[in-house]
Formats: C-alpha cells, structure tokens, sequence
C-alpha cells in the first residue's frame, strides 16, 4: 500500500511539474539592415522549474512576418536570473517583399502556471506581437532600446512604478499606453483583468512611460501589457507589445525616497 501511495505523490508531482509551463514575459525588436531586410530580437522570460525548461527550454520559436510567411529564429544566448527566471534571445533576419504594414507575431504554448489576472494561465498560449511600417518616404527604421527588462517585484499596500528605460536611436517620438495580454494568433485574452488597486486603477504615463500601481491589494503573479509607439512627422511608424511579469510580495521594505 505504500508503495503505490509513494507512486501516487510522485505522479502528481510530475504532472504539477508538466503543468507549470513556463513563458512569463517578453517583446520583439527589431533593427533596419537594408531597404527591406531587418534583424528580428525576440526576448522571452521563462521559469526555470517548469518541465519545458528542466528538459532544455525551447532552441528556437516560430516568427510570423504578416506576409504569409514564418521562420524559426534560432536561440542564440540563455541566461539563468534569481528567481526562477531565465532570459532567452533569439535573433533571425527576415526580408519583406516590399513597403506596407507588417504584423509580427510570436507564439509559444504556455505561461505559467498561477497568473492571478489572467484566467487558468497554464493552459493560455504566450503570443507577443510587434507591428511595423515600411515606407521608403519615411526612411530607415529601427525600434526603440528596451533597457529595462519586463520582469519586477512590488509591495502590498505601496506604490509600484516600473519605466521600460526605451530609447530611441533614430529620434522618433514614443508614447505609452496599457494594453491587455494576448494568447493564440495575438488575440486578447478573454477574462483578463488589470491588476486591483487600493487607490488609483493602474495606468500608464503616456509621455513618461511610467507604469504606475497604485497599490497592490493581494499577493502573487499579474501580468501586464504595454504598447510603445513608435511616431515620426506624426505619423505612427509602429509599436511593441510589452508582455511583462510583476510579482508582488508582503515586505517591510521601503522604496528609496528622494530628499
């Protein structure tokens, strides 16, 4: 009898592990190499228990280019983070058959298991998506510089601010908004839910980009989507979708505060 008890613990473990997959955030970015080449980025964030994980994570992702075209983009670094986190690069070169609007989007079964703001997370494909603007009258292009990384902590009961640090090396201008997590082929999730606050809904500064919680009520995982656009003569030459993960922790720590 014991035996088969020990079998039963075991079993279950394994299939909490298999079920704890494993996409936690990410983005895609992109830089001009010719007129109508670009080299692609695509940033994942991963937890490194799930069982997709322990066995190697994914050596490549499917890239949809918005011409009825896919490639696999290789992964070319893996960096393991505190926390159960791990950064994945995958980088690919793909050329356009010529001007117009491109939809790129990538998609990965699943996140992780325990989102609190998006319904059973577990079973919820991870899709990101980025959309971009050819137009030789508007010139070269490149994506801004995201140099904080779609991964942070917060506090229960006191204000989170997280800025994504993007910079743009081609002067364009940004401007911000929230947005809501996608799944399969880039579709909003059903059911997903901003993050609850104690005072102010949660927004985003659409100059500063400043994502602002204030504050969180409950402990756990949320995820939260980001738009940055991309403008040049006033014109909307495209934008990322941010998909970020905040957990959110009892602490008695306090933020720094500025004399």
């Amino acid at each position: 009898m014991k035996k088969y008890y020990y079998l039963i613990i075991l079993f279950t473990l394994l299939f909490c592990s298999a079920k704890a997959t494993h996409n936690r955030a990410g983005e895609i970015t992109y830089k001009q190499i010719s007129a109508y080449t670009f080299e692609f980025t695509v940033t994942t964030f991963t937890y490194t228990l799930s069982a997709v994980e322990l066995n190697g994570g994914r050596v490549s992702l499917e890239v949809e280019w918005g011409d009825n075209t896919t490639s696999e983009a290789p992964r070319i670094t893996r960096l393991d983070l505190p926390d159960y986190y791990r950064k994945n690069t995958y980088v690919i070169r793909h050329t356009f058959p010529g001007p117009g609007t491109y939809r790129i989007v990538m998609q990965d079964p699943n996140r992780n298991l325990g989102v609190l703001n998006i319904p059973n997370s577990v079973n919820v494909i991870f899709s990101v998506e980025t959309t971009m603007l050819i137009s030789p009258q508007l010139g070269t292009n490149n994506t801004p510089v995201l140099l904080n990384d779609p991964i942070d902590k917060a506090a229960v009961g006191r204000i989170f601010i997280h800025n994504p640090a993007a910079f743009d090396y081609d002067g364009d201008s940004l401007s911000y908004k929230l947005t809501v997590c996608t799944k399969e082929n880039g579709v909003p999730i059903e059911n997903y839910t901003p993050p609850k606050s104690s005072h102010k809904p949660i927004y985003v500064n659409a100059v500063t980009g400043d994502l602002v919680w204030d504050a969180p009520v409950d402990t756990g995982i949320y995820n939260i989507a980001m738009l940055i656009e991309e403008w040049r003569k006033g014109v909307k030459i495209g934008n990322i979708e941010r998909d970020m993960q905040v957990e959110v922790h009892n602490t008695n720590n306090h933020p720094p505060v500025n004399p």
